[in-house]
């Protein structure tokens, strides 16, 4: 009898296993070809915004693994990665997957990757090592013997004198980690940095300890570098849920309204595109309602203010609130948080500060170059005014009291030429890269302010719960809606696709 059918059970394995390779297709199209590509060569669309640059996954080369180096991950370090994500990169949690659509995914990527075979050994963390002042010591002397600091610097700030130079696998920069940050691309916990240094990072210059390390040297080491940061570690943003809480009076219109005090608010971990020495790690969030309008009050910390974006070294602090125009799918099935997809477009309201400085006086390039020369032609809506103190010169006047039919994106219509600003907040709307657009003048109903005080940004967006304009998100009290967060640090050259993002939350009213 079990020679009979064993053929038929072997069949429904073979049929279970492509089902799942399948489903995991399906699964890399919609959430992971966007950086990945559709052959999971790292060279999705989004590929070039990003630093450092996905994965070749048909390399065979997985940084993170419980087997040594040179070897393949289990499967289950793949669906650890998958549902962790990996700080200090763009590569997000996909915790709101299930169990078994992260098990799909798994499969595919094996199958883009052509493995077949199963690890020969997997590495068994030993029991932890206590950390004590003797610890530490030990932990700082190995990672002085292993020459740690050529790479990772004296202090672990990633700046040591061979940090310029690293390369990846595939001859990308490759900076190493700053220990003090508290990221950890593989998990911050003990027995994670245990399984670090001891398989390394393939496909990076981050080497294996097995051989050279004792377990005793690896544990020490390991509470060396987490006291660098001390109880910091740095996680993925994730799907989470932001509630919005309902008053019966007027929204409050001041960042700094007492008001605000009374609302609870989110902490939300920001995860950076392009990555750098130093980043805003989360913002705060929190929303309230009327039954009319909504308010949202962002908070981030931001140690400069800037507010240019007339010279092209200059670039300005910003924030954004995207929101899906299907509000009704279930997350794995929402448009793509990279400013969504074709086919699912997304709704952006994004603040700047130069915007802001716009609605007072519009900040124009004489700003910056009070000296510059101004040449004697017609673009003056009064023709040729002269100087009173230089008689015989003109004037260098602002963009606002030119004539828009020699100021081309003006004098088109182009809202974003247009010198007098309606709000602080531009009204968007996108179906992913290239596709960004302004709404229509008539449509851009969503107001904003911002301040800085105490070293953080606090801005305010706020906007009717219903809208007349037909690509606009639209709310109402017991709603769930998909919700995403971008901050644009000017002080660290942030702009367009460089910028700390979040995947989506849901917004409860």
């Amino acid at each position: 009898m079990v020679f009979v059918f064993a053929p038929f059970f072997v069949l429904a394995l073979r049929a279970a296993s492509a089902d799942l390779v399948s489903e995991g297709k399906a699964l890399f199209k919609k959430q992971c070809a966007v950086c990945h590509g559709s052959e999971g060569k790292g060279d999705g669309p989004a590929a070039d915004f990003l630093f450092p640059k996905p994965r070749n996954l048909a390399s065979k080369l997985f940084k993170l693994r419980s087997t040594p180096t040179g070897e393949l991950p289990t499967d289950e370090d793949l669906v650890r990665t998958i549902a962790r994500g990996m700080p200090g990169s763009a590569m997000p949690s996909f915790s709101f997957l299930s169990e078994g659509e992260r098990k799909a995914l798994v499969a595919y990527v094996k199958e883009l990757a052509g493995i077949d075979e199963k690890p020969g050994k997997v590495i068994r963390v030993p029991p932890e090592l206590a950390a004590t002042s003797q610890t530490m010591a030990q932990g700082k002397a190995v990672y002085e013997k292993m020459g740690c600091a050529a790479c990772h610097g004296p202090k672990g700030k990633g700046d040591g004198p061979s940090a310029a130079t690293l390369l990846d696998s595939w001859d990308f920069p490759n900076p190493p980690n700053d220990f003090t940050r508290g990221i950890y691309k593989g998990g911050g916990s003990p027995s994670d940095l245990y399984l670090r240094f001891t398989t390394g990072m393939d496909g990076s210059p981050m080497p294996s300890f097995e051989e050279s390390l004792t377990d005793t040297e690896r544990w020490a080491l390991v509470h060396y570098l987490k006291s660098l940061a001390g109880p910091k570690v740095a996680v993925q943003p994730s799907a989470g849920a932001i509630a919005a809480m309902e008053i019966s009076g007027p929204l409050p219109k001041d960042p700094l309204d007492p008001l605000w005090n009374k609302v609870s608010e989110t902490v939300i971990p920001l995860m950076r595109l392009w990555q750098g020495k130093k980043a805003v790690d989360e913002v705060l969030g929190k929303a309230i309602h009327n039954g009319k309008e909504i308010a949202f009050l962002l908070e981030w910390e931001d140690g400069e203010v800037n507010a240019s974006f007339l010279r092209h070294q200059d670039f300005t602090d910003s924030a954004a609130i995207m929101f899906s125009l299907s509000p009704k799918q279930p997350l794995p099935e929402q448009p793509h948080f990279t400013m969504g997809e074709k086919g699912g477009p997304v709704n952006i309201w994004y603040w700047r500060f130069d915007r802001q400085l716009d609605l007072d006086s519009f900040q124009d390039i004489e700003r910056v170059y009070p000296a510059m020369v101004a040449d004697d032609y017609q673009l003056e809506r009064t023709l040729y005014p002269k100087s009173t103190e230089k008689p015989g010169h003109l004037p260098i006047t602002s963009a606002p009291s030119h004539d828009p039919v020699f100021l081309a994106g003006w004098g088109a219509g182009n809202i974003l030429s247009v010198p007098q600003r309606p709000a602080a907040v531009e009204d968007l709307n996108a179906e992913g890269f290239g596709t960004l657009a302004a709404q229509p003048q008539e449509d851009q109903n969503v107001q904003g302010h911002g301040i800085y005080v105490a070293g953080k940004w606090k801005v305010l967006f706020t906007r009717g719960l219903r809208s007349e304009g037909g690509s606009d998100a639209q709310f109402e009290r017991g709603g769930k809606f998909p919700i995403a967060f971008a901050v644009w640090d000017g002080s660290k050259g942030d702009r367009d696709g460089q910028k700390a993002v979040t995947p989506w939350y849901l917004l409860k009213l």
